[in-house]
């Protein structure tokens, strides 16, 4: 069993570039709760488009209008409803709302 120095020194070395691949590392372009958020819908939804609809700021522009504590909601109803498309189901949803 190593000493806690050396457990420490081999995950802050001086070289950044040197340390162990960490699971799960936190995405550096990924800057605010928005943005997480995003990011779990469009892994969720399989989305991969660059442009237009499906992509990240297609998902920014309507998640900014409707507000993240909305948008954790929809997620949520549309995880726990296990829909075969769950894409397909939130923005159903998110067209529901805004007609209100």
């Amino acid at each position: 069993m190593d000493d806690l120095k050396t457990t420490l020194s081999k995950h802050f070395s001086a070289k950044p570039w040197s340390r162990p691949a960490i699971a799960g590392r936190r995405n550096p372009h990924l800057h605010s709760d928005l943005h997480l958020l995003v990011d779990e819908a469009r892994t969720l939804f399989k989305e991969k488009a660059v442009k237009g609809p499906g992509s990240f700021a297609f998902y920014l522009g309507f998640f900014k209008r409707l507000g993240v504590q909305k948008v954790r909601q929809l997620m949520a109803e549309v995880k726990d409803s296990k829909a075969d498309e769950p894409g397909k189901l939130f923005w159903w949803k998110v067209k529901e709302y805004l007609k209100k």
